[in-house]
């Protein structure tokens, strides 16, 4: 048997600094004012694109909107997936093509309780 040891990490010095939380706020503020993830991804690729090398502010900044944005269109893309999987199953029903047990105990209780 081998024994891994793992070392707890601390929080990134990258987040606690005040670019990197300015880039966050704004990517959260512009989808807030009404930009769709894909705007903001597309956004967060040409400041990808125009970033300084080196360990400039900027830099901080450009992390910061970027992995906001990828949070955000991480959530998106979940919500798609849960929105589809509910139209299937509510299409599925209603074509008379459910077969699950535990949805067919769910729709119709009284008949399962004898």
């Amino acid at each position: 048997m081998t024994i891994q040891i793992t070392e707890a990490t601390g929080p990134s010095p990258i987040t606690n600094n005040p670019f990197y939380a300015l880039g966050a706020a704004d990517a959260y503020d512009e989808y807030q004012a009404g930009d769709n993830v894909h705007t903001l991804a597309r956004r967060a690729d040409e400041m990808l694109d125009a970033a300084p090398t080196g360990d400039v502010p900027a830099n901080y900044y450009v992390c910061g909107y970027t992995n906001t944005v990828r949070g955000l269109l991480s959530g998106h893309i979940a919500m798609v997936n849960a929105q589809s999987e509910v139209a299937q199953t509510w299409l599925a029903r209603k074509q008379g093509r459910e077969t699950s047990r535990l949805h067919t105990a769910n729709r119709h209780p009284a008949r399962n309780q004898r």
